[in-house]
């Protein structure tokens, strides 16, 4: 056996492995003996019939040969990959197989590579988290708005009144039905907060049990893409019609609303909870910008095989999400969108490809800065998972207990720490003096959205 590889700009190579004439022929007789213990042929014994006699049996040449191929690259296959000292990603493809010499020339696709540069050079800007004087009014305003007195209105709608009230949209001309909107806990007459704009307008001046046939033109910026600056013919039911008052914003209301006993105690919580809340989502905007700057200097190189995969896993999940938020079959969901499988699945691929790179990318940087996660701290995880179940705790464990959950938890805490080295590598926060660790091959991919 000898062997000639080719390396392909797809991550890939061309392997071509000339095949001595023993191992064929000892393969066809290997393969015609098995065939004829499987396929009864009249006038021989199982296992004894002449090679002209199975491949007639077995459907012809092509069947038959196609058996020796298999045969074959099971043999010399695997002893080319290490001889040429290919590491493979998976499986490769035979395209081609030629006769006089015996060859089997077969695309093997390669295990992904990622050279992450001068990554530890990377700084970005830290966010600075300010909460302002108009934030915190605007809390306050909620909070007066969670406290209003709601009371029945025996008169036609005003603007600031809580209105329940069931709207239906059509598109003008088709009649096709495009909007349902009743909102559960009623909806505050306001131009500034309506989720249809312009509805508010439409609705004052009727009364409960009103019916009222209107147009309504849609925003240019409407969350519906399909929607934008469409004019609907709409339907409004006003079910009820209830008077809002508003309490004022003063140490009386603190005390109605939170644990504390003046306004100021309260006006300063709001700002230690704003401020938190902003810092975690600063933080998680800096570890993702981070992250995308790793991505960008690093070189990745991975072959198509790869982004197939991310993305059987992801028209999978997107399938399951279907089912749970739809309530209807993928394939019905499909016919009501009017898609194909393959439509949805090429819609996806950007995000395939983008968490392809993303993935591999801190893979390598947990493997070159050391990072593992210990058997402790998967106990640790479940441990502090079981308990926010309270009286279920045990089951919890158990099912915690299971290699494929354990395997989740070990990712979500590599994760954790690649993007917890990224954010303080970005910062300038990793002294020079302070070890990275000792390269390692983390178990698996960390997980990224």
């Amino acid at each position: 056996m000898n062997f000639q590889v080719e390396t392909l700009d797809t991550h890939e190579v061309r392997l071509t492995i000339t095949v001595d004439d023993d191992v064929v022929n000892r393969a066809r007789r290997d393969v015609a003996r098995e065939l004829s213990k499987q396929v009864r042929i009249p006038g021989f014994r199982p296992g004894h019939a002449p090679m002209a006699a199975v491949i007639r049996a077995v459907g012809g040449q092509d069947v038959f040969d196609a058996e020796v191929v298999d045969r074959v690259a099971r043999e010399v296959y695997p002893k080319a990959l290490d001889e040429a000292g290919i590491d493979p990603y998976g499986p490769g493809q035979i395209e081609e197989v030629k006769q006089s010499p015996y060859q089997l020339i077969a695309r093997v696709p390669l295990e992904p590579k990622v050279d992450l540069k001068d990554y530890k050079s990377i700084r970005l800007p830290v966010p600075s988290v300010v909460v302002t004087e108009e934030e915190i009014e605007q809390q306050l305003q909620f909070i007066r708005e969670e406290n209003a007195i709601v009371q029945l209105a025996e008169r036609p709608a005003e603007m600031g009144d809580l209105v329940d009230v069931r709207v239906v949209g059509k598109r003008q001309g088709s009649g096709e039905e495009v909007l349902r909107f009743q909102p559960r806990r009623g909806m505050v007459l306001d131009p500034d907060r309506e989720a249809l704009p312009g509805l508010s307008a439409l609705i004052v001046g009727m009364s409960a049990g009103e019916h009222k046939d209107a147009t309504l033109t849609l925003p240019d910026d409407f969350d519906e893409e399909e929607l934008r600056g469409k004019q609907l013919d709409v339907s409004i039911d006003v079910q009820r019609v209830s008077s809002r008052t508003l309490p004022d914003i003063n140490d009386e209301l603190a005390q109605t609303a939170s644990a504390f006993s003046t306004l100021a105690e309260l006006r300063e919580d709001l700002r230690r909870r704003l401020t938190e809340y902003k810092q975690r989502q600063a933080d998680q905007e800096f570890a993702m910008q981070a992250l995308d700057a790793f991505t960008a200097l690093a070189e990745v190189h991975y072959p198509p095989a790869f982004v197939e995969d991310r993305l059987d896993d992801l028209l999978q999940d997107f399938k399951d999400d279907v089912r749970e938020t739809e309530g209807l079959p993928f394939e019905e969901w499909l016919k009501v969108q009017g898609k194909t499988e393959q439509q949805v699945r090429e819609e996806l691929r950007p995000i395939a490809e983008q968490r392809s790179r993303r993935g591999l990318v801190m893979r390598e940087l947990s493997r070159v800065e050391g990072l593992n996660v210990s058997e402790e701290e998967i106990a640790a995880e479940v441990e502090l998972t079981a308990r926010r179940y309270g009286s279920r705790q045990s089951e919890v464990r158990r099912v915690l207990a299971q290699a494929d959950t354990r395997s989740a938890i070990r990712n979500n805490i590599l994760s954790s720490k690649v993007l917890d080295r990224m954010v303080r590598i970005a910062k300038g926060e990793l002294s020079v003096a302070e070890p990275s660790g000792q390269p390692a091959e983390p178990e698996a991919a960390p997980a990224v959205t």
